[in-house]
Formats: C-alpha cells, structure tokens, sequence
C-alpha cells in the first residue's frame, strides 16, 4: 500500500501516538495500549513507519521552526496532531515549510492560549480582547494604527474610544471596527466575522469592502465575503465558558467540543446528523461526553484519556 493512500484516519493515529509518546508524562499503560494499536493492522505499521521517517527530516529543519512544531505537545497537541496529519499526507518536508513557519508564529505570538484555556486582556487603550482556546495573536498599537494579527483560534473584542482606527488582521484581509464589539474566528480556508454591537467594515485582500451590522456574521476568504447569516445562537457564549446548542447537529457540535478539549476526538458518520440541543460547560469536557452518551443513542470508546471517538450505540 502506498504511504499516500494510507486512511488519514491511520495516519492521524500514527501523528497523535507521535506526539503521545514524546511527551515525558505518558504512562505505561498508553505505550501498551500504542504497542496494540502498532501490531493490530499492517497500515498502523506503515503509517508508523512513516511518521518516523518524517521525524528524520523534520530535524534537518532549522530550530526555531521545527521546535514549537513538536515541543509543547500538552499545551499545543490539537494543533500538532492536525499538522503532523498534513505533513504525514503531503510528502516532503521543504515543500511544507509554510506550516512549519506559522506553528513558529504562533508559538512566539504576543498572546496565546493552549488547548482548553480562556483569557481576557486589557488592552492598552482600555478595551478589552478575549481569547479563545489555541488561540493567538500579535498587538501592534502605533502612532497612526491600532492593530491585532489573529494567527490562530478566536477572539471577541470590546474596542475603546481613540482617535486611531482599530483593525484585526489574517491571512485572508482585515476587519476595521466601527465603535463595536465583535468577535473574528479563523476557519481554516476562511475567517468567520460576527458583530455584537454598532458594525464593522470587512476587507478581503483582493475584494471590495463589505460592512456588517451588529447581529450578523459572515465568512470571508482573500476574494470576498459571503452573504451574512444572522448570529449562531450562542455566539460568543464561549467567554462565560458555555457551549450553547440549539438543534445542531452533533458533528457540528463535536468539532466545537474538539476545539477546546486536549488530544483527539473523533466520531463515526453514523452519529454526525443526530441533533441536540442543550447549554454546556467548556470547563468539563468529559462531562460533557458523558452528558451526551446519557441522552443521545451514542457509546464513547477511549483509546487512552487522550483519544476518544463517539459511535452509535
């Protein structure tokens, strides 16, 4: 089987056992439980195989961009176990430095959070940013300018009176604030937009400008927004740490969980259009698991503390 048509499924589990076993706390029983997974299909062994190689090349990248990639893995492991995925599915090293470049930003950024942590900020005009889980960013208050770069995670900002125009920044373009409160969300190939207060001018690299009102949100890329949705029900809820549903999918809501839960959850598509509804705690996450296996035709299964997934029951 060619190391390209390995189940990223397998070649996550290879990145997560990685990641597992560099960390000095793993237990006896999680190496046992690796050394089980290792010799219960061959694909595990060539996606192990794998891994290892690539572990060879990552140490011919220099320092500081390979550090923060595979150090940290307690605070950081989500987001290792994502990139080690795409390093695992997309060959050579070198042709990957991009990523290894933004986990050196983040790891070095002004503000971050680890997996499951919350954080508010004063900010030096006297507002106020929120930080969401795996969460960062870079301030740059200027003569002329006040600016936040959002390099990963979510924030919610509450701006202050000044004369200098106030913007947050990403890949895809810039949202400068009206006098506002509003909360920017990177998704991957896209930044997520919501407004709570007064409104916001959006402006994607190479698209023209778009303003949001206060109960609208919107996704927008370099090219341009899409059309503004009303705000998702509990929008912003993650401040107070609650997880708000109202009839959503539990794939939706899993992926949400995920952001704020330490190592790695997965589900089966037989349970992703089941719905629910429901106000939970961020705090306690494994509550929350176990909250929804009492009520919804699930089953948890736990590989390690670290690794779980949700089949149907």
């Amino acid at each position: 089987m060619a190391g390209r048509e390995l189940p990223r499924a397998t070649l996550e589990a290879a990145a997560h056992w990685y990641v597992q076993l560099n960390d000095a706390t793993t237990a006896a029983a999680e190496r046992a439980a690796w050394e089980r997974w290792l010799a219960a299909d061959a694909s595990h062994r060539q996606a192990w195989a794998r891994m290892q190689a690539l572990s060879q090349r990552l140490h011919a990248v220099p320092g500081e961009l390979a550090g923060p990639t595979l150090s940290g893995a307690r605070e950081r492991r989500r987001r290792t176990l994502k990139l080690l995925a795409l390093l695992l599915s997309g060959g050579g090293t070198l042709a990957l430095l991009p990523e290894l470049e933004a986990g050196w930003q983040v790891a070095a950024a002004d503000l971050r959070t680890a997996t499951g942590e919350r954080r508010r900020v004063v900010l030096a005009d006297g507002g106020s940013l929120d930080l969401n889980s795996a969460s960062a960013v870079d301030v740059d208050y200027g003569a002329n300018l006040r600016r936040l770069r959002l390099l990963a995670g979510e924030i919610f900002v509450s701006t202050a009176a000044d004369p200098r125009p106030f913007e947050v920044h990403t890949g895809h373009g810039a949202i400068r604030a009206l006098g506002t409160r509003f909360g920017v969300r990177l998704d991957g190939a896209t930044t997520r937009v919501a407004v709570h207060q007064h409104a916001v001018e959006i402006r994607p690299l190479d698209g023209p400008p778009r303003r949001l009102a206060a109960g609208e949100e919107v996704d927008f890329d370099a090219a341009g927004v899409s059309p503004s949705q009303p705000l998702t029900a509990g929008s912003g809820a993650w401040r107070d740490g609650r997880l708000i549903a109202i009839d959503r999918r539990l794939d939706d809501f899993l992926g949400e969980l995920a952001r704020h839960r330490r190592g790695h959850l997965a589900w089966s598509p037989a349970v992703a259009g089941l719905r629910l509804s429901g106000v939970f705690r961020l705090a306690d996450s494994d509550a929350v698991l176990d909250n929804l296996a009492a009520s919804l035709p699930i089953r948890l299964h736990f590989l390690t503390r670290y690794w779980v997934r949700v089949d149907a029951a």
